[in-house]
């Protein structure tokens, strides 16, 4: 079984991630690594020279890698769940788990971050506040929702894996 991790960018996708990880001993792909390893360059770069749009092909394309790994925590870029065929590839590989971060905390987390490609032409509070009303009903469809508040990333691991148990109780971790 793999775990999806999705949600907002500065969720602590990777970081939690790695943690959930090394708690069940899977492997963990970071989609937004893996497409930065195959391309040569970062994500900001991308979205620089072939702009959004060919990113998030990139992601599609990265999906379609990731349907033949198991046992592995995947922490997906935010903007992964935009596309429906993402959503549906999302479904096919793994239980999607939804970080969820308040848009107060998040903004917090992000205001001074010049690394994300989205939050660099504009007020980071404006764009958080599009994002979430054009992508949280579409994070809100995981099998599993995680309200992160002022939890470490290990304490939100081990919920994780408490609540997927409970769903999955023929799994064995």
């Amino acid at each position: 079984m793999n775990i999806l991790l999705t949600g907002f960018m500065g969720a602590g996708k990777t970081t939690i991630g790695r943690k959930l990880a090394k708690l069940l001993e899977y492997s963990f792909v970071d989609t937004d690594t893996e497409i930065e390893e195959d391309q040569g360059c970062s994500v900001a770069e991308i979205f620089k020279y072939g702009g959004e749009e060919c990113f998030r092909e990139m992601e599609t394309q990265q999906l379609e890698k990731l349907k033949s790994v198991d046992n592995s925590v995947i922490a997906t870029g935010g903007g992964i769940i935009l596309r429906k065929q993402n959503r549906g590839m999302l479904t096919e590989i793994g239980k999607r788990v939804y970080l969820k971060v308040a848009q107060a905390e998040l903004l917090l987390r992000l205001k001074n971050d010049r690394n994300r490609p989205l939050l660099k032409e504009k007020d980071p509070k404006t764009v958080l506040k599009e994002m979430f009303a054009e992508r949280d009903l579409l994070y809100e469809q995981a099998e599993c929702i995680i309200e992160t508040g002022q939890q470490s990333p290990q304490q939100i691991a081990s919920e994780i894996i408490r609540k997927i148990c409970n769903e999955d109780s023929d799994h064995n971790f």
